[in-house]
Order: C-alpha cells, then structure tokens, then sequence
C-alpha cells in the first residue's frame, strides 16, 4: 500500500481522534458501531492524494450504516477527500464512477438516517461540488504547465535563433572579406612575380609592378574598410559599386589574362543579383590566378528579362572539381541566397562554373 502524504496523516489523525471523542461522548450508534464508522470515514483521508479512488471507495462505503448524527468535521472530510479525487488526475470515467457511488451512498444514507430527505440532496451537492472544484484546478494546473513548457520553448528557439543570426553574420563578414581581399592579394601575389622577375633580368622595369602592387595594397585596404562599412549599414547590397567590366580589366593588368563578354545590364531593381555577379566573377578570376595561373579565363555575362546567366572558364590540369572551400562554398551561398542555381565541373581539361540568378 501507498505510503500517506504527512500532511493528510496529520489531517487524518486529527479527524480520527476528534471523531472517536465525539461518538464516546454523543454517541451516534449502539455500541462499537459509531466507532467503526468513525475510523472508516476518516481514516481513509490519509491517501486522499497518493490512492484518491481507493480512499473515497472505501470511506463512502460506511456511509450505508444509518446513524444519529455525523462525526465532527465530516463536512469537511468530504470535501478534502472528493476534491482529491476531482485534482488528481484520475480518468474522467472512472472520477464519474466513484461520484455517482458517493452520491448514492450519501443519499442512501441520509435517508435511513434522521434526515429529513431533503437533506439528501445537499449531501450530493457536498460530494459533486467538490469533485467539479477539483477538476477545475487540475485543468488549469495543465493549462499553466502547458504555457509553462511552451515558455520554456519559446525562450529556447529564441536563444537558437540569437545564435543562429550571429553565426549567419560572422560568416556573412568571413565571405565578404574573403571576396574582396582573397581577390586583391592574389593581384598583389601575380604583381610581386612580376616585380621579382623583372628585378632579375631588368631592375628599371620592376618600377611599375611595385607601383601596382602599391595601388592594389591600398585599394585593399579601403575596399576592407567599405565592407565594415556595408556590413554594418542596414542596406547591405549598395555600396559595392564597381562594375564587372572594372574587376576584369583590374585582373588583366595584374596579369589574370581574361576575355570578359556582357550582353544586356541589370537595372536599378537587380542590385543584389548585380553584386552577386560581381562577386562571382572576382572568384572565378581569383581562383584561376592562384590555381592555373597564366591559363586565360573567359567569362560570359547575359542579362535576360527573366534571369541572369555567367559562365566562367579556364584551363586546368584538375580531373575533377577540388573539394568545396571558402570560395566554391561562398558562390554557391551567393547563387542560393538569390533563389539561383550553381554548378562547377571540370570537362575536357577546362574548368567551368555556372550561375543562373532570377530576376
């Protein structure tokens, strides 16, 4: 059997004692039978929380036993106990089952008794009030746990969230950075070669390579300190007003041999697809000068109505498409971001990347 809850032993007890006073003082029966009653309507109040069906079953079942009088405090044993049965959970039918036996129990009861039978009637009123009673603070215990866990998970996906935006913003950073100063030092690196060869066979002709490596150091730097700049304004898309045109024709002097085609413009509206071709062209230029450099790059740009199509190539002695780094991975975060599509494979010695933005 159950262990009692402490408080409802106390509780119990106390009854008990009363109960057992009251009926050797008044007695409510002939002989032991006021006793016997006492202890079996208040004793089971003992595990009205840890075995509430059992406790109203049995307590109720004394109620058949006609008498003169109730022990002390019965009212309130009855609605301690059948609120206990209402709160705890139990399945509606079997709380239904174990209602209608008490009220059957206490109307029979109180008719046998000195009653008159309209007292009947409050007797059951005294056993399903507190059941309802009961149930109602069960539904609304559910209902606060409920809201309760549902905090709880709110709080949850907003912490996630947090976490998420900042990861999505330390790698939105990584990439612009990338984009940019990737491009620009292997500028500089193809620069220094030249520089370094022509310190070798004709030092006056090393003037120009440092001088350009000088210019794109510099450019490198405002062009980081413009992306801080982006990145920190809430319109991220403007800013990054350089043309396609510029980025080839800035390779090609750095000596990223390119043939760059156009054919339409974006307009105003495309900005963001705009930026993205942008980007995915100085890649595809950096790539071919840190991976195949010397091999010419030819580039297709073609603004359509509905979508905006780059292809970008250049020979390479790969047999297949290297695993996916920062650069790969940013096109293809560039192209998905835009709803577009992105696909890189190597064919016939050459390496190909396609792009296909909507618009």
């Amino acid at each position: 059997m159950s262990v009692p809850n402490r408080t409802d032993a106390v509780l119990a007890t106390a009854f008990t004692v009363l109960g057992l006073v009251q009926v050797t003082i008044w007695p409510i029966a002939d002989g032991v039978v006021g006793h016997v009653y006492v202890l079996g309507t208040t004793l089971p109040l003992a595990w009205r929380r840890t075995r509430p069906v059992a406790s109203a079953l049995v307590s109720t079942a004394f109620w058949f036993v006609p008498t003169d009088g109730y022990p002390i405090l019965g009212f309130v044993s009855v609605v301690l106990q059948f609120f206990a049965l209402g709160s705890r959970g139990r399945p509606r039918a079997v709380v239904a089952a174990t209602a209608a036996w008490a009220c059957l129990a206490t109307v029979v009861g109180t008719l046998l008794g000195p009653e008159s039978p309209v007292a009947a009637i409050g007797a059951a009123i005294a056993v399903v009030a507190p059941v309802l009673a009961g149930q109602l603070v069960a539904h609304l215990a559910r209902q606060n746990a409920e809201l309760e866990r549902l905090a709880t998970r709110l709080r949850e996906e907003q912490r996630r969230a947090e976490e998420s935006a900042v990861e999505a913003e330390r790698a939105r950073i990584a990439q612009e950075l990338h984009d940019v100063v990737g491009h620009e030092v292997t500028l500089i690196a193809v620069q220094a070669e030249a520089a370094a060869s022509a310190l070798r066979v004709a030092p006056d002709r090393a003037v120009e390579p440092v001088e350009a490596i000088r210019t794109t150091a510099h450019r490198t730097l405002a062009e980081m300190r413009g992306v801080l700049d982006l990145l920190a304004s809430d319109d991220g898309v403007h800013g990054a007003t350089e043309d396609v045109r510029e980025v080839a024709r800035r390779a090609a002097a750095a000596g990223i041999a390119n043939e760059l085609t156009v054919t339409g413009a974006p307009d105003e509206r495309q900005e963001r697809a705009r930026l993205a071709v942008n980007r995915v062209v100085r890649e595809c230029l950096t790539n071919a000068g840190r991976h195949a450099p010397g091999a010419p790059v030819t580039i297709e740009v073609a603004w359509t109505p509905g979508a905006v199509r780059l292809v970008a190539a250049n020979a390479t002695d790969l047999v297949a498409v290297p695993a996916a780094g920062r650069g790969l991975t940013g096109m293809r975060n560039r192209a998905e971001l835009l709803d577009g599509e992105f696909a890189a494979d190597v064919r016939d010695g050459r390496f190909t990347v396609r792009v296909e933005l909507p618009l």
